[in-house]
């Protein structure tokens, strides 16, 4: 029963897939993120934006065409001497001016010369273009730090997985062989209950510990887009250890732009976008300039012949339209006013992200100082733990100590050990601020 329960607590066999590196996993996440993926659809849609605001420069040309039956005609009245001389004066007569049936058919022309609500509008969505790619670099460097704190928190887990399997091995051979000195009268009864709550102990660790393990694997799977299901968890395997991703995070220094600059040139953009928007409705005071045309033709007959060509007549015409606003400016003065103050607020946003990431950066930066150095004391720690420890279970094994004794040093080790990854995780999540993940 006891070897079962051992066995019981042993990692699943992991399937025989290729060892993931953090480089790998980002690399993955980065094509297969749904946030990612969302971002550059986003990147595409504003391009397309863009490209539209270009076309509506270009002038309106269509054709149209027209066919029309007149149920009723109506009429007009007229002097009736203008058709006939011997006609009294005041006689009017009725005259239709038009014929059962007519159609036109042409190509139209509208293009405004000048209009104040196109000046800026591709300068605008150029602002728009650039502040969705900063929100796609910025969604990149998050991502990027989620999945190396998630890929770190593996790792992690990983370590402390195998070690709580290596105590509860240990712990049940000392339950074992405190059980046969029991029988023998050789140990007390309050000994042989400490042993046992001790491997009681580690087995709740241990599963503890493969939970914290399986969670942490789920949760890496899920921000790199990938499958996760229980095979997934199971089949995943990282390549890195403790020592190695915090040397990576120690060589990357970052030398690109950060994701605190990134946010800085967004906000600058924001500023720019509320600047243009400023101009562009100040530009609603001009008039507007069009210019109209058509070339066409009319067709007029009493019967449906639209294909002989006696009843078609030419028609085209090309001119100038001036539209000044007069009571529109109303309205101007009041949006322009509004558009001033949004642009004040975004440079005192942009003052404040400024402001905010000086301090966070002096803060990250002595954060980041205590927590190496609180890494390399606690690894000095585990080190003389360890030793300690296998000092006492030699001296516990000639009789030199208690059980007690030696469960005391055992804790001891654990709990070092418990501060060696908390340290770890520390530090890496300090480099992972302030550096770059490449």
């Amino acid at each position: 029963m006891l070897l079962l329960s051992i066995t019981l607590l042993l990692p699943a066999q992991e399937l025989n897939t290729e060892r993931l590196t953090l480089e790998e996993t980002i690399a993955y996440a980065l094509e297969h993120a749904p946030e990612q993926i969302r971002q550059k659809l986003m990147v595409g849609e504003a391009e397309i934006r863009l490209d539209e605001a270009r076309l509506r420069h270009l002038p309106d040309i269509y054709a149209s065409g027209d066919l029309r039956r007149n149920l009723i005609i109506p009429s007009t009245p007229v002097p009736a001497h203008l058709f006939d001389p011997d006609a009294s004066d005041g006689e009017l007569m009725y005259l239709r001016f038009n014929t059962t049936w007519n159609a036109s058919a042409g190509l139209n022309l509208s293009y405004d010369l000048f209009s104040p609500e196109k000046v800026n509008r591709v300068g605008e969505q150029k602002q728009q273009l650039k502040m969705q790619q900063y929100d796609e670099m910025i969604s990149e460097k998050e991502l990027r730090e989620q999945v190396a704190l998630a890929y770190a928190e593996r790792v992690i887990a990983g370590e402390q997985l195998r070690s709580c399997v290596q105590d509860t091995t240990y712990y049940a051979l000392l339950l074992s062989n405190a059980g046969d000195l029991y029988k023998k009268e050789q140990l007390s009864l309050v000994e042989k209950n400490e042993a046992q709550k001790a491997y009681n102990e580690s087995v709740a660790n241990c599963l503890r510990a493969d939970k914290i393990a399986a969670d942490a694997g789920a949760n890496l799977l899920f921000l790199a887009g990938a499958e996760v299901t229980p095979r997934t968890v199971t089949a995943l395997q990282l390549e890195e250890d403790i020592p190695t991703l915090l040397s990576k995070m120690e060589q990357h220094a970052s030398a690109v732009v950060t994701g605190k600059e990134l946010e800085v040139m967004k906000q600058s953009e924001m500023v720019s976008l509320a600047a243009l928007r400023t101009r562009s409705a100040e530009w609603k005071y001009a008039p507007t300039l069009s210019l109209n045309g058509y070339l066409g033709t009319n067709y007029y007959n009493n019967e449906l012949r639209l294909l002989n060509d006696r009843y078609w007549r030419g028609n085209s015409y090309l001119g100038l339209s001036l539209k000044i606003p007069i009571s529109q400016s109303l309205s101007t003065a009041k949006e322009v006013s509004r558009l001033r103050l949004q642009q004040r607020m975004e440079a005192a946003t942009l003052q404040e992200i400024h402001n905010r990431q000086e301090k966070e950066r002096l803060q990250e930066r002595s954060q980041l100082a205590v927590q190496r150095e609180s890494y390399r004391l606690s690894e000095e720690n585990l080190t003389m733990s360890e030793q300690n420890l296998q000092a006492a279970q030699l001296q516990y094994k000639k009789g030199y100590i208690l059980q007690q004794e030696l469960l005391s040093e055992q804790l001891k080790a654990q709990l070092a050990r418990q501060s060696y990854l908390q340290a770890a995780y520390d530090l890496f999540t300090g480099l992972v601020t302030m550096g770059e993940i490449r």
